[in-house]
Order: C-alpha cells, then sequence, then structure tokens
C-alpha cells in the first residue's frame, strides 16, 4: 500500500499547489466567482488526497486489498476530477459539464464509501499486535 500512499500523497501535493495558484489569482483579480472550485480542490484534491495517503502509509498491512486497491484508483480519480470539472462545470454550464461532473463526483463517493468499508471491516486496521 506504500506505492498508493505515495501517489496519493504527491498528487495532492499538486493539488494543494493549483489551489493556492487559484485562490492567489482570485484574490488578486478580487473575483470570487470561483471560490467553491478552488475550496473542492484544496479539501477533495490536497486535503482528502493526503489524508488516505498519509492512512495507506501508516496502515501498510490491509486484509482487504481489492478493497484497498480500488479505494486508492476512485480516490485519485474522483478526488483528481471532481474539482476540475467543478471548474469547468460552473464556467460552461451545459449537458456534458453536468454530465462529467456527476460522473466524477459519483466516483469521488465510491472512494469515501470504500474508505469507510475499510475502516469499519479490515480486521488488520486497527489490529493490536
Amino acid at each position: 500500500m506504500t506505492n498508493y500512499a505515495k501517489w496519493l500523497i504527491r498528487i495532492a501535493a499538486v493539488y494543494s499547489l493549483i489551489g493556492a495558484l487559484l485562490g492567489s489569482d482570485l484574490a488578486g483579480r478580487k473575483d470570487f466567482s470561483m471560490v467553491p472550485g478552488h475550496a473542492h480542490i484544496l479539501v477533495v484534491g490536497w486535503l482528502t488526497l493526503f489524508a488516505y495517503g498519509v492512512f495507506y502509509f501508516i496502515f501498510k498491512d490491509i486484509n482487504m486489498k481489492k478493497t484497498a486497491k480500488l479505494q486508492a484508483w476512485t480516490s485519485l480519480l474522483g478526488g483528481g476530477l471532481m474539482p476540475l470539472s467543478m471548474l469547468i462545470y460552473y464556467k460552461n454550464e451545459t449537458s456534458l459539464t453536468t454530465l462529467m461532473f456527476i460522473l466524477t463526483a459519483a466516483i469521488l463517493l465510491l472512494a469515501i464509501i470504500l474508505f469507510t468499508v475499510l475502516v469499519f471491516f479490515d480486521k488488520k486496521v486497527f489490529a493490536r499486535d
């Protein structure tokens, strides 16, 4: 799971940079129309992916490996693409951008559900040595 931790944390760092740059641009232009997208980039793209990465780094020994792999991939896809699709949706509301936003949000929701399953049902996660 260390490999997933590494990539989740790396992608989180990229989203941290994107969120900071976008926030600086919004503040500099005094245009706060994209604050929801900026907030989602930081909360979902940076904070959530970073938290998942730390989780996989600390809890290396997981029984439910297939679930963990699916969770990591759906986190990378949903957590990475949902904030971007949100930005695109807010700039250009069409059927396609709405569908993109819903699809990426659904992938992110699946990642959150899978994480909850891991935390509650993988017996090795909180097992004592």
